[in-house]
């Protein structure tokens, strides 16, 4: 009678410790998603802002694209559209595929290979930003300057603008998207140590 007495104490103890794995393991998966899309948040949040300040100006452009009365303008204000219309949408879009990853419904094999096509993708969109803000930089002056001062550059040249703007927003440019990318790059490695920690 004790021997069964002890087997069934052990097993329910058995049970019980088997539960209280699972649960530690589940919170444990919790906490690593929560900090996973905590060091993405850290790129997610100043892109939802930036987005938003970007489709305030884009909203601008369209009501008043009727101001851009000649072919070049047209042209800039056009190319301007698309940048700003497509890039944030693009950079939220793939951030978000990387936020949603989630653990706990994936093996950590997989976590990480999905982590690791998510971040290229986004690595690679970033580079291709960089070229399209480079142009946005150039074709938003005339554009802007028309909408705002109703001054058409292209009509009427600006004395020496271009020669001192485009080597200091050249300048200015470089080590601006650098530090941005640079830290990118950082919140998604760190991301991509927190899956691995999984291990």
């Amino acid at each position: 009678m004790e021997i069964e007495e002890l087997q069934a104490t052990w097993n329910q103890i058995s049970e019980e410790l088997e539960k209280q794995k699972k649960l530690t393991n589940e919170i444990i998966l919790k906490m690593t998603h929560q900090n996973y899309k905590d060091k993405l948040n850290k790129i997610a949040i100043p892109e939802k802002i930036s987005a938003v300040f970007t489709y305030v100006f884009a909203a601008i452009l369209l009501l008043r694209f009727y101001e851009l009365d000649t072919l070049p303008l047209q042209i800039c204000g056009v190319i301007t559209l698309a940048i700003l219309i497509v890039l944030p949408y693009f950079s939220l879009k793939y951030l978000s595929d990387m936020q949603n990853l989630n653990v706990s419904q994936l093996s950590y094999k997989e976590s990480i290979v999905k982590h690791e096509k998510s971040k290229q993708r986004y690595q690679r969109f970033l580079k291709f930003t960089v070229y399209a803000g480079f142009v946005l930089m150039l074709i938003i002056i005339p554009v802007a300057s028309k909408i705002f001062n109703g001054d058409d550059i292209f009509t009427k040249p600006q004395g020496n603008f271009w020669y001192w703007f485009l080597p200091l927003g050249l300048v200015f440019y470089y080590l601006f998207t650098r530090k941005i990318i640079g830290c990118y790059d950082s919140n998604i490695k760190k991301a991509g140590m927190i899956l691995k920690e999984l291990e």
